[in-house]
């Protein structure tokens, strides 16, 4: 585990959901425009207005979208929209949530100020590829507005439950919610501080030697590991504990019974010259193809599909497709025969086992020519978390074809992490999202 601090958070005067509701946000790469204008327009101290500004006509180097945000955050700190808490503490964070699946749960997680580490010390591991595009947006953030504004979601092994035992204890013992709000699709946030130094340490020490798994906000943490040391090479001889060298993070346990990874579904356009005979007769190359007799076009016959679709998770690797050529549902069951010479499929071993892999690598990119660039580019290919959605979609011709897939389990996210190697984009759909703006922390900050 990599060093954790309390620290002195930064969060909004109203606590109550009523008032606090209206002011967060989900993180930023999770805000479409249409949703960003909709939430700036609850008010004019909602967190996306620091989060996520809009760009203006005139924007330049002086006067732009970063420098406002910067202006935002100071001023509702000046004002008291914004307090800081007098004393250093961990935030102990409840979810309730009702999940893609119709169950409700709940998940918790501890907020720290964690160490950066870069991925080869092996301390802090990733799991899915970044792109530059929005780790410069997240640096400029970082450069104007010196804060995190949300935290990053990590989890750290916990086989026993000692970690997720104490956490458990602390929320026992914590009293009245410091603050609540609920998140639009209906999740219910509760944070508590925890400043008595004596259960800041027992908490320390229950996540003691322990490895860290990023599960979302890769970008933002690798913003700032620039970020550290662009200051370090600007100001050398800042104390070990600088602010700058650490980056605000929700820790949850794996052994946390709310912590669960959902999938993420595919959905192809633009596919030029497609023909589902032609298609149907190559894919059985790689897979058997089982044509549904239930119309997936009824709720009934969609939700019996998904199931069949379920029936396959962690025995192989298997596919639900829908066709708007004929309106059919399959399942595609990957061929242990299959042979895979001229397959770009990866070295790494526990990366080929991913159904994620064989999708992209056999499905998309040997069978339908889609090269990885555009796949990472959505040229062609576009992500639904709902599978209603996809089918609904896919049948009504908006898209050509669509692809239900299992959840990835955990323990291949931590034996890619581990293995150094990172997972096809959208592999991995962890619920809910951490919301912005229920603690923020400065980043010049001298930590103790």
């Amino acid at each position: 585990m990599p060093e954790v601090l309390p620290f002195r958070g930064i969060r909004y005067a109203a606590t109550r959901p009523a008032t606090l509701s209206k002011l967060i946000s989900p993180p930023y790469d999770a805000v479409s425009p249409a949703y960003r204008d909709e939430l700036a327009a609850r008010s004019p101290h909602n967190i996306i207005h620091v989060v996520l500004e809009k760009d203006r006509p005139g924007d330049d180097a002086v006067e732009n979208r970063y420098v406002r945000s910067g202006r935002a955050f100071e001023a509702w700190l000046a004002d008291g929209t914004l307090r800081q808490d007098a004393e250093p503490g961990f935030y102990l964070l409840e979810q309730g949530f009702t999940g893609p699946d119709g169950r409700r749960r709940v998940r918790r997680g501890l907020v720290v100020a964690c160490r950066l580490h870069r991925y080869d010390e092996g301390v802090v591991l990733p799991h899915e590829k970044t792109l530059s595009g929005p780790k410069a947006d997240r640096l400029e953030i970082l450069k104007r507005v010196k804060a995190n504004l949300s935290p990053i979601f990590a989890l750290y092994e916990d086989e026993r439950g000692e970690g997720q035992r104490a956490l458990d204890a602390a929320i026992a013992s914590a009293g009245e919610a410091a603050a609540e709000a609920d998140s639009d699709d209906g999740t219910h946030h509760r944070i508590w501080r925890v400043v008595d130094p004596a259960a800041v340490a027992q908490l320390q020490a229950a996540l003691a030697a322990r490895k860290v798994f990023i599960a979302d906000g890769h970008h933002r943490y690798e913003s700032a590991l620039v970020y550290r040391d662009l200051v370090d090479a600007e100001q050398p001889g800042l104390p070990d504990r600088a602010g700058h060298r650490y980056i605000m993070m929700t820790l949850c346990s794996m052994s946390d019974p709310g912590l669960v990874i959902y999938p993420t579904h595919r959905l192809l356009t633009g596919l030029k010259d497609f023909r589902l005979g032609r298609f149907l007769e190559e894919l059985g190359r790689f897979f058997t193809v089982d044509t549904l007799l239930e119309d997936v076009r009824r709720p009934a016959g969609r939700a019996w599909a998904v199931s069949k679709l379920a029936e396959h998770a962690g025995k192989a690797t298997t596919f639900l497709m829908v066709s708007a050529e004929d309106g059919r549902g399959r399942i595609l069951t990957l061929r242990d025969d299959a042979d895979m010479a001229g397959v770009p499929l990866p070295d790494n071993v526990t990366l080929r086992d991913l159904d994620v892999t064989a999708l992209h690598s056999v499905l998309f990119q040997h069978l339908l020519g889609l090269s990885p660039r555009s796949q990472e580019l959505g040229e062609n290919v576009r992500y639904e978390m709902d599978a209603g959605e996809v089918v609904t979609r896919t049948l009504a011709g908006e898209f050509q074809l669509g692809f239900l897939v299992n959840p990835t389990p955990m323990w291949q996210v931590q034996a890619v992490a581990e293995s150094g190697e990172t997972m096809p984009q959208k592999s991995t759909f962890f619920y809910p999202k951490l919301a912005s703006g229920l603690v923020l922390r400065k980043i010049h900050e001298e930590l103790r």
